[in-house]
């Protein structure tokens, strides 16, 4: 997700042609209105999610941010003929940020090791007389 997600956002900003592929997209089949916002608003969203979600940082919202993009991509895109190449994809990526949201990053994550670090700071508070 990130490599797409990042190169997609470098070829919306410096690369015309792929610019005009996007608005085409976003535009004439999609049918979104500003679709170079629009795709410039997904693609961020999958790259700046994909970032905090492999960082362990901010997880859930993160996760959020991606379930959300995934769930409109579905509805929008991927819904008809294209459901067997791309639908499975947001599908799972959707299904694997639910999980996410609701069970967060684990002990292996910055969240937790943050959390941790201001919980025992209030407990080190608390011992004082």
């Amino acid at each position: 997700m990130f490599g797409a997600s990042y190169s997609s956002v470098i070829d919306i900003i410096f690369h015309p042609h792929e610019r005009a592929f996007f608005i085409k997209w976003f535009g004439e089949e999609l049918h979104f209105p500003m679709p170079l916002v629009m795709a410039f608003l997904a693609k961020g969203a999958e790259l700046s999610g994909a970032i905090l979600v492999f960082l362990g940082l901010f997880t859930r919202p993160a996760a959020l941010l991606i379930a959300f993009t995934m769930f409109i991509a579905t509805l929008t895109a991927n819904l008809g003929e294209n459901w067997i190449i791309d639908g499975g994809f947001t599908v799972s990526y959707f299904l694997f940020a639910l999980i996410l949201i609701s069970e967060g990053a684990g002990k292996f994550s910055l969240d937790y090791f943050l959390s941790r670090k201001k919980t025992s700071g209030l407990s080190t508070l608390n011992k004082i007389p």
